[in-house]
């Protein structure tokens, strides 16, 4: 069809780069990758239309600092990746850690399994695998920790709370509340990081114990059936 999906997407998405700094498309640069994600659709293929914001935001606000000027840029790679990717996209790491102490065997055997790939934020045995995508008793929660979590990131931001970063910080393999302080060069950082990590549990508990006890449930019967 001599279509080229990438320039197609990055078409779609381009209006993002202009509001990027703002409230608003903050907001949309976070939740619109944690959507699709919970459709499959791994959250990289937003890269080519966040990472030009990303930079260009932690390049100015580096700019400021040396000219002795407050920096403003709140949408940075340093700040997504290091209090808002807590597990990785869509806050994961306080649902891996429910599932670890699941009544169900295979949702608790599971959660050891991914849980280390989840405290270096790498939560695609945990998204594909749970599974999250195309579940949607998990998929609702994702959806809302990916709108909370930048709503009180950017205000933590915005009223001074936590310093904007203003150096360039990219092991976003590190465990977040690791990350959060040297990316943030404050503790602060870390406190909202463990802040954010408190919410999300908070909104993915009661998805979570539901959907514990259907599995549950299932291999119950399951094994009822099997000793018949």
């Amino acid at each position: 069809l001599n279509l080229d999906l990438f320039a197609l997407i990055t078409q779609l998405f381009s209006p993002l780069i202009a509001i990027g700094q703002t409230f608003p498309g903050f907001l949309l640069c976070i939740f619109i990758p944690a959507f699709f994600y919970s459709f499959g659709v791994n959250s990289w293929f937003m890269n080519p239309i966040t990472t030009p914001i990303a930079l260009a935001g932690i390049t100015a606000n580096a700019e400021a600092f040396a000219n002795g000027l407050a920096p403003t840029n709140i949408y940075t790679s340093n700040i997504t990746f290091s209090v808002i990717f807590i597990g990785g996209m869509g806050v994961t790491l306080a649902l891996n850690v429910m599932m670890c102490r699941s009544k169900s065997k295979r949702l608790k055997r599971f959660g050891q399994v991914a849980l280390v790939p989840s405290l270096f934020n790498i939560n695609e045995p945990l998204v594909y695998g749970t599974p999250i995508t195309f579940n949607p008793i998990l998929m609702i929660p994702m959806w809302i920790a990916g709108l909370v979590c930048p709503i009180i990131t950017w205000l933590t931001f915005y009223f001074g709370l936590v310093p904007i970063p203003t150096r360039v910080f990219e092991m976003w393999y590190l465990p977040k509340f690791i990350f959060a302080y040297f990316s943030t060069g404050s503790i602060r950082g870390t406190v909202l990081a463990v802040v954010l990590f408190a919410v999300s549990w908070l909104i993915y508990y009661p998805f979570f114990k539901v959907y514990d006890k259907q599995v549950y449930e299932e291999e119950q019967a399951a094994l009822k059936q099997e000793s018949e």
